[in-house]
């Protein structure tokens, strides 16, 4: 009787799960039916004020998703927003000259963008102003300290009665786990490049207090970023002396000290704002806007390949990179014959060091003009897949450098025999059969191995960069050891070519290619959001739970699934 009863709950079981399955598929197809119903897109008026909403993540670009709404019917959520900086940097470019365009309107809310992408948006705000000579205005019951920055390149900057203007300088934090372990007699194995003073990516893991070649990487980073935000506001004749001030005693939490200080131009309620501006202009949203953007007929193409995440051994998506999608990008760009030109914008903390080397093994056989575009970050593996290009810019923010190695494993030898009373008994032909071994530690000359090991490919990666920058090693080496990197400073000691954000890369692309007249050719292709929808019914992943979230969890998840060498970023400075 057991057996027809474990097959009838089976079924039961099955019945259920393709019933929940067939639900939320249902419910897709009817936001999608809901979304395409909708009233066709506004049209672009003769005196149109455009709105953009910043409230959201910034990223170098944003995908189409036709389930964006089904948080909010389902549960009646608000689902995040993501803008797309490609729009930003075609659009804005086109807005400046249109006559219909009288200015532009930030809707300020919970904005939140990496240094390097919030230095390239401030640019193409910048080029609208100095083209056009049209306003740009700025409003919010919130400005984080990133929005706050954007605002001060606005004509008129007006604040919410009641409202946060957050101005607290620059900080991070990172714990260290170290005398953790020991209590419960884990052992991090961590193997460093020789040298690798500055790699601090596992740090936490075997030390107590930060090492000072982290500190004073962390603490040039952090001041170069302050350094932005301050030259921002002198844009309003605000000097750093004041900005400090209001930084100190954070006067953000008082709208009307926001005001006395300069820092904001209005106080106003965001219904009187928004009729005040309703009766001069046509309002606007940017998304309306940006779709009826005109399109090159040019048959020449530069095609601008993403590269965005964490590099791993997977095939890689839209988030991480891995040993196919970029590889087959790169490929397929290569072999069309309409495009005359690459451009590698390259967003990525690193990550496995032979997936690296297998996309620098590819970059290498391109013989079109391939430039590297460094946003947020390149770090790293991130470095790695950058340094053979033809010409490297750099915003003067993004995070880039950490030419470094290290390997991570973890063993227990004193938790399991020692506190649990376990007893492992080896059988191997040869020393390192049964290595690594959570059970015991390695000994002298495994650990030599291991060294040897993270030594040849540190001197594999550090010759790849000193021929793909025409570098000689004595001068090299001294830039490298895991030693992180602001674009301005990469600029002088020569690990890239010119500060510029994408635009500018894209131009210097198409000078390369000899072409004037050209349509952008976006790579790898994303999936839309029914495929993304459907892929998701699957079995949810481990990664997915909450506890997960934690930093040091996710490390150690990434850790798990791409073992071997790493040329990758502390995580630390990807929060920044």
């Amino acid at each position: 009787m057991a057996l027809p009863m474990k097959n009838f709950f089976s079924t039961v079981l099955a019945v259920f799960t393709a019933f929940i399955a067939s639900f939320l598929l249902l419910i897709g197809l009817l936001v999608i039916a809901s979304i395409t119903s909708e009233d066709p897109t506004p049209k672009v008026g003769e005196n149109t004020l455009l709105r953009i909403s910043l409230n959201g993540t910034l990223e170098d670009r944003s995908t189409e998703d036709p389930l964006a709404g089904i948080d909010a019917l389902v549960l009646g959520m608000e689902a995040p927003k993501v803008l797309g900086l490609n729009s930003f940097m075609e659009g804005l470019e086109y807005a400046a000259t249109d006559d219909r365009v009288k200015g532009i309107l930030l809707d300020q809310g919970a904005f939140a963008a990496g240094y390097g992408a919030l230095e390239e948006f401030t640019e193409y705000l910048n080029e609208f102003k100095e083209i056009s000579g049209k306003p740009i205005y700025s409003y919010g019951e919130y400005y984080t300290q990133k929005g706050a920055a954007i605002s001060a390149f606005a004509d008129s900057t007006i604040l919410h009665p009641g409202g946060i203007f957050e101005l607290r300088g620059i900080g991070t934090a990172s714990t260290y786990y170290k005398d953790f372990f020991d209590k419960f007699g884990i052992e991090p194995l961590v193997v460093r490049g020789t040298g690798n003073k500055f790699k601090s990516a596992v740090e936490p893991y075997i030390a107590s207090e930060m090492s000072d070649e982290n500190r004073l990487q962390l603490t040039t980073l952090l001041t170069q970023f302050w350094d932005f935000i301050g030259q921002s506001f002198e844009n309003k004749g605000i000097d750093r002396e004041k900005l400090d001030a209001a930084a100190n005693d954070f006067i953000g939490m008082d709208a009307d000290a926001c005001l006395e200080a300069g820092l904001v131009d209005a106080l106003g309620y965001r219904e009187d704002v928004i009729d005040h501006f309703e009766s001069k202009y046509d309002l606007l949203d940017w998304s309306d806007y940006a779709t009826q953007l005109p399109v090159s007929k040019s048959r020449d193409r530069i095609a601008v390949i993403y590269a965005n995440g964490s590099i791993g051994n997977g095939s890689g998506d839209e988030n991480t990179i891995g040993t196919k999608n970029i590889v087959k990008a790169l490929r397929k760009a290569d072999e069309n014959s309409r495009v005359k030109a690459i451009v590698l914008r390259v967003n990525s903390p690193g990550g496995s060091a032979l997936t690296s080397d297998i996309i620098h093994h590819t970059i290498a056989d391109i013989e079109k003009p391939l430039i590297v575009s460094q946003g947020n970050y390149a770090a790293s593996g991130g470095y790695y897949i950058s340094c053979n290009a033809d010409a490297i810019f750099t915003n003067s923010t993004t995070i880039t450098g950490s030419i470094g190695i290290f390997m991570s494993l973890f063993t227990a030898e004193e938790l399991m025999t020692q506190t649990l009373g376990l007893k492992v008994e080896e059988v191997q032909t040869h020393p390192m059969a049964n290595f690594p071994n959570l059970a015991k530690h390695p000994d002298s000359a495994q650990y030599a191995i291991l060294q040897r090991m993270i030594d040849r490919g540190y001197a594999d990666f550090t010759g790849k960069v000193a021929s793909g920058r025409n570098m000689e090693m004595d001068y090299l080496l001294p830039l490298c050891g895991g030693r992180v990197w602001t674009g301005k400073d990469a600029v002088d000691n020569a690990l890239a070519d010119l500060e510029g954000n994408l635009s500018d890369a894209i131009a210097y692309a198409a000078k390369q290619a000899g072409i004037e007249e050209y349509k952008l050719y976006e790579l790898p292709t994303v999936e839309d959001g029914l495929q993304r929808y459907l892929k998701s019914l699957g079995a949810a992943k481990a990664e997915s739970l909450p506890f997960t979230d934690h930093p040091a969890v996710e490390d150690l998840l990434f850790l798990a699934k791409n073992p071997g060498m790493q040329a990758r970023l502390n995580p630390i400075f990807m929060n920044l």
